[in-house]
């Protein structure tokens, strides 16, 4: 146990400069009264317990007031204070440098208080005793408190004081908790209260969920749609070239009827073949009968020109018969000129068999696209219907989360996590839904 060696006091009270110097054991302090010896006293407290403040007690006239212990390790703890405001503790350790202590307020440096081992006990939160100055006019120790002080002083020196302080850190930790058992409690009720609001939330859930159905139903009915829009137009198409293909055959509608004229025409082509060798041969008879009436007229034999003239008479009406043929032939020729037409306009006659070709393979599929218009039909009258019923699901969604959000709002906190919610936070729960 350490304990003071030396006592120097400069400018406290009326001591300008003393020295005292301890001994082991019991030392005590005699002399007149009013010579300064209870000052000694009040110099120690100032050093120990930073007690009295300001600077009331520096002597008059002196700028500077200093105390200075030595303790018998040799260590100097010295307190200074003066009228200009310095206010230092110091503390030089044996073989180390001096460490100056500033800014400490009304406290005692802890290093201080470890070095001098002297410290005011803590009683309870509003009183402290102190075991290692007294005044003046104190009473023996303890014996001036009251019954609860030194029972707990005495408790403290019993180890009693750490019942006292787990007794009442547990009493405060089950005030605070029975506190927060009872905040927690109202905050359940209110978040069950509030929770009534959301009991829709699992039929609003089945809403969505059969409205998600019917959205995912529309967008294959529009796919469908597509699809039959496009045979729509492939089937406009073929009824456009069938058309076509029905009026080149009912433009083609005579050629059997041609073909059979055709045959007629040949076979009066070789009958005015036959008719222009005959024309031929009724010219050669003319020139025969010129001749032979130039005959008869120079010679004027009779019978000779008898004989002549019956083949005359054969020989005219053979060419009347020729010239009936000859205007049959020119009848002929006539129509020999519409043959030629009528073969000019049907030469592309195999193109019309292969556009009646072509025109049949369209019929087929012109049926099977009226079928598939009349599917299609079906599928956008049931698409119409679907459209109605998600049109009519979203408005009530659309309502149902306006009401979430007011709730919301009003609440202020998420109702899982109990976090605050802003709009901005209410917003991105809302577009979740949506």
């Amino acid at each position: 146990m350490s304990y003071i060696k030396k006592l120097v006091v400069d400018n406290f009270q009326s001591h300008e400069h003393t020295e005292v110097e301890f001994g082991p054991g019991l030392n005590v302090i005699v002399g007149p009264s009013d010579h300064g010896k209870s000052a000694l006293v009040r110099a120690l407290r100032w050093l120990f317990y930073n007690e009295p403040r300001g600077t009331g007690f520096i002597r008059v006239g002196a700028q500077l007031c200093r105390v200075r212990v030595v303790m018998d390790d040799g260590t100097v703890v010295t307190r200074l204070r003066t009228t200009s405001g310095k206010n230092q503790y110091l503390l030089q350790k044996p073989g180390e440098e001096e460490v100056v202590f500033e800014g400490f307020g009304s406290e005692v440096p802890a290093e201080v208080i470890k070095t001098t081992g002297v410290r005011k006990i803590l009683v309870d939160e509003h009183s402290k005793a102190e075991l290692n100055l007294g005044g003046q006019l104190d009473g023996p120790f303890l014996l001036a408190e009251n019954g609860a002080v030194r029972a707990k002083v005495i408790g403290q020196l019993g180890g009693v004081h750490l019942l006292d302080w787990a007794q009442r850190s547990v009493n405060t930790e089950l005030r605070r908790l029975r506190d927060e058992e009872n905040r927690i409690g109202e905050r359940l009720e209110n978040l069950v209260e509030a929770l009534r609001a959301y009991e829709h939330l699992p039929v609003l859930q089945d809403r969505i969920e059969r409205c998600a159905d019917l959205l995912r139903q529309a967008e294959e009915k529009e796919r469908a749609i597509g699809e039959l829009l496009a045979l729509r137009r492939e089937w406009e198409e073929n009824s456009a070239a069938l058309a076509e293909t029905e009026r080149t055959l009912s433009e083609l509608a005579g050629c059997e009827e041609a073909e059979e004229r055709v045959r007629y025409l040949e076979g009066i082509g070789r009958k005015y073949r036959e008719m222009t060798a005959l024309l031929q041969e009724m010219r050669l008879v003319e020139n025969r009968l010129k001749q032979a009436e130039q005959v008869i007229t120079g010679s004027g034999r009779v019978p000779a020109a008898e004989d002549l003239l019956v083949k005359a008479a054969d020989l005219y009406k053979e060419w009347s018969e020729l010239s009936q043929t000859s205007g049959e032939l020119a009848r002929v020729t006539a129509l020999l000129n519409r043959i030629a037409l009528i073969a000019g306009r049907t030469g592309e006659l195999g193109v019309g068999e292969a556009r009646l070709s072509g025109a049949e393979e369209v019929l087929r599929t012109l049926t099977s696209c009226r079928e598939v218009l009349r599917e299609w039909r079906e599928h956008e009258k049931a698409y119409r219907g679907v459209c109605l019923a998600a049109e009519r699901y979203q408005k009530e969604i659309e309502q149902q989360l306006k009401a979430f959000r007011d709730l919301l709002m009003e609440l202020g906190r998420c109702p899982v996590c109990l976090g605050e919610l802003d709009r901005e936070a209410i917003k991105r729960v809302l577009d979740e839904y949506r």
